[in-house]
């Protein structure tokens, strides 16, 4: 601050572009400071020093290590405790694990920046959009893995979802038409609906619809032999009308 107050009173004005950026600047380097003391991990309990391993031993506590991670509001240090199992060898850090920071050292924030620029436009493009856009230095290749990684983990996710690679059925709604079978059919000009309309367009006619090529009237009565409109408040919840539905719910189209 006191570097922009002495560039005013020596020139008189302001650059605001500058002096915006600088504060973004100052804001991130405070938010980074507070956030690494935020995540210094204290060494664990006496009785909470051993974690079970994936060989089906026990991982013994060793020592807290640091690992540098880029955050939205800048590079952080995370201190965590580390664990060994002495039978497999293996090393973890549940608290990577906890933070989504497993053998990466961007943080989910940053690896959302970098999904989302890398799969809008060219990687180094992405990488100049990240550093203007939120002032963070990341490489090239860095937002290519980042974008390819999520990728994937997006394309597992849907095939652990759906294994067949079946389209997933339609969703029934209150308007779906209940002249078919279980009121499931498809939704055309021919169904009768619980709000007595159709999927087409309306006329400046009213609820009439556009005319047939053969001079017939289409919509929500058109093939329908009583010519009644089902009323909403009288359907069960099956989707069905009401065996019984009272003659002031029913109508007769001209």
């Amino acid at each position: 601050m006191r570097v922009i107050f002495h560039g005013r009173r020596k020139t008189g004005r302001l650059d605001l572009e500058a002096i915006e950026m600088a504060v973004r600047t100052a804001m991130h380097q405070a938010g980074a400071a507070a956030l690494t003391e935020l995540l210094q991990f204290a060494a664990p309990a006496a009785d909470q020093r051993t974690i079970p391993c994936s060989c089906g031993h026990q991982a013994h506590y060793r020592e807290l290590r640091c690992k540098p991670v880029l955050t939205a509001v800048g590079p952080v240090e995370v201190s965590r405790p580390y664990y060994l199992c002495p039978y497999c060898h293996a090393g973890q850090f549940p608290a990577d694990v906890e933070l989504d920071i497993q053998n990466t050292e961007f943080s989910p924030g940053v690896r959302r920046m970098q999904g989302v620029v890398g799969q809008e436009a060219p990687f180094d493009h992405g990488r100049r959009q990240m550093k203007l856009l939120a002032d963070l230095e990341v490489t090239t290749k860095a937002v290519e893995r980042t974008a390819e990684a999520l990728g994937e983990e997006i394309a597992a996710r849907e095939q652990e979802e759906n294994p067949a690679g079946r389209p997933e059925p339609r969703r029934r709604t209150a308007g779906h038409a209940v002249g078919s079978p279980r009121g499931r059919g498809r939704a055309d000009s021919d169904s009768v609906y619980p709000n007595g309309r159709d999927g087409s367009a309306r006329s400046e006619k009213g609820n009439r619809g556009p005319s047939r090529q053969d001079g017939g009237a289409t919509g929500p009565h058109a093939g329908c032999q009583a010519g009644m409109c089902v009323h909403a408040n009288e359907m069960e919840e099956g989707g069905l009308p009401h065996p019984r539905p009272r003659f002031d719910y029913l109508r007769r189209r001209d």
